[in-house]
């Protein structure tokens, strides 16, 4: 099930690790979440399912990702575009994010840009409590 109590959802979560996110089967239980939602989503942070730890899962295009510890590191560009949120069913807002990013993932930094650049921004806020009602942009 996912949270949807807009306290929880703001809290920030705490750094984990890959043995602490492998005994809990955060991947599994992320991705059978993200099967059951109100609509077909492609990430889910470990808060969303009442876990409030800095780690998430995607699914974008076919390919499937992970984030643990993620911090972004630099930004380019700004785009402004419709999001969703399996926290917030029903609701699109409008959020300006940066087109293009550098950021850090399980210790390793890489780069991603338009709609990946914008999932990874979008689980980070949940990391840090932040959700797309707190960044309207219209």
């Amino acid at each position: 099930m996912i949270a949807t109590d807009k306290n929880f959802l703001h809290q920030i979560s705490i750094e984990t690790t890959r043995k602490e996110v492998d005994g809990l089967g955060l991947v599994f239980k992320l991705r059978e979440a993200n099967k059951t939602a109100w609509t077909k989503g492609c990430g889910l942070a470990a808060i969303q399912i009442g876990m409030p730890l800095r780690f998430a899962w995607y699914l974008l295009e076919g390919k499937e990702g992970q984030l643990l510890n993620p911090v972004i590191i630099n930004k380019w560009g700004e785009d402004i575009a419709q999001e969703g949120c399996l926290s917030i069913p029903c609701n699109y807002t409008s959020v300006k994010r940066a087109y293009e990013i550098e950021y850090l993932t399980n210790g390793k930094k890489k780069r991603a840009r338009g709609l990946l650049a914008r999932l990874i921004q979008h689980e980070i806020d949940h990391m840090d409590g932040i959700l797309i009602i707190d960044k309207r942009a219209d």
